[in-house]
């Protein structure tokens, strides 16, 4: 069975190969994220293609892939949340928020480090502890760049009517759902309880994973098209591989 979504997402990856792999020419701090954003979703488009393909050539593939097909998929949107947010909040501001919070990050992973027992250069905590030092205090009392969770800003989108082409609702749902992948969740867990249940379960995973990470790394595509030069006929062709699966409503009579 080949999902709807298969030959969409190997059409966009042909397209869009020029703009993964670089170099491109930026014009902001923003552009060098999504850049980098962009390549990160794009080489997870190509694993789930890769996946998608197996299972699609066998059938026996399906309960193999499916699973990890949706939970690559998560990540994928996530990001798509967070850079749709700084789109929308400020660009400049946000950029550098979530650029600054790398030395919190640092900072974070070499204490744990620590408190397991591990041993670290004495430099090397004393760079940290300084960049540290030199990062906002708001940000230093975060868990993450943006101090909200994904859910938060899903709900903020909303209220802004800033989700991509659907809506509220669907956008938690494929949350969800990917997130049930990566956590050990209860309704993930019981749908391997039956066979006939690992196998229904699987080929909707497929499906709606390869929707969610096509869609997705569209959108992200979509901002970094704004952020960096490149031809027309490069975007010209994204937009129609947008428009391809966000098709305008019909005129009201």
């Amino acid at each position: 069975m080949t999902p709807k979504f298969l030959p969409k997402a190997r059409k966009f990856l042909s397209i869009s190969h020029s703009l993964a792999t670089g170099p491109n020419k930026r014009n902001s701090q923003f552009g060098k994220i999504l850049e980098s954003i962009f390549r990160k979703g794009y080489f997870t488009l190509q694993t789930i293609v890769t996946l998608a393909d197996i299972a699609e050539k066998d059938d026996q593939y399906e309960v193999i892939v499916g699973g990890s097909i949706l939970a690559l998929s998560r990540r994928v949107l996530e990001d798509m949340i967070y850079m749709e947010y700084i789109n929308v909040k400020n660009k400049k501001v946000y950029s550098k928020q979530f650029v600054d919070f790398l030395k919190v990050e640092q900072k974070h992973l070499i204490d744990f480090t620590q408190k397991l027992g591990m041993e670290i250069d004495q430099k090397i905590i004393d760079v940290a502890n300084e960049k540290y030092g030199q990062t906002p205090a708001k940000l230093r009392k975060r868990h993450n760049w943006s101090g909200q969770s994904v859910e938060q800003i899903i709900e903020w989108l909303a209220q802004k009517n800033r989700l991509p082409g659907t809506d509220k609702e669907v956008i938690l749902a494929l949350y969800t759902a990917g997130n049930q992948k990566i956590h050990t969740s209860p309704g993930d867990i019981l749908d391997h309880s039956k066979q006939e249940w690992i196998t229904s379960a699987a080929q909707k995973d497929i499906e709606i994973g390869l929707m969610i990470t096509h869609g997705s790394l569209i959108k992200i595509c979509l901002l970094l098209l704004e952020e960096i030069d490149t031809t027309s006929e490069i975007k010209k062709a994204v937009q129609d591989c947008w428009k391809d699966i966000n098709p305008p409503e019909p005129p009201k009579i």
